[in-house]
């Protein structure tokens, strides 16, 4: 009798055990999935305020021009790249390429094809914009001064 109480004992303590595990993993797994999506949502974050940065610095420079007298081709600058228009340049920018370069992740790159900024995620999802003229536009960005945008494609 004593053995099968002992027994008894050390089953359940093992059962106790086992589910105690199976919370434990479980809630884990939620918080690996909870951080997951909060460092994505942190990139996404980062991307919009780095995309916001350079539009004020394209408004600067239409500014800047406008007062000075100089002359603004929206044409000749639609499709290029705007980092080659404005002072700073973007955080893991990588240059100028003809496709997406491989094995990166969280970087800028200007595609010479498609004429687009592009940023590649950590998980190798892409957003593209393209350097336009706000007139043929029938919406521009929030804050849109003068005749330039970056537009979402």
């Amino acid at each position: 009798m004593m053995k099968l109480k002992i027994v008894h004992i050390a089953a359940s303590r093992f059962f106790n055990l086992a589910i105690s595990t199976c919370i434990i993993a479980t809630m884990l797994s939620l918080l690996l999935l909870s951080i997951n999506q909060v460092r994505n949502q942190v990139e996404g974050s980062m991307v919009e305020a780095d995309v916001a940065n350079l539009r004020w610095e394209l408004r600067e420079l239409w500014a800047h021009r406008n007062a000075t007298g100089q002359a603004f081709v929206i044409s000749e600058i639609e499709n290029t790249n705007p980092l080659d228009l404005v002072n700073e340049g973007l955080p893991n920018y990588s240059g100028e390429y003809t496709q997406s370069p491989l094995n990166t992740q969280s970087i800028w790159y200007f595609d010479t094809k498609a004429l687009r900024l592009v940023y590649v995620f950590r998980d190798s999802h892409q957003v593209r914009y393209r350097l336009s003229g706000t007139a043929q536009l029938n919406r521009a960005s929030l804050g849109a001064v003068g005749a330039i945008d970056l537009v979402l494609d």
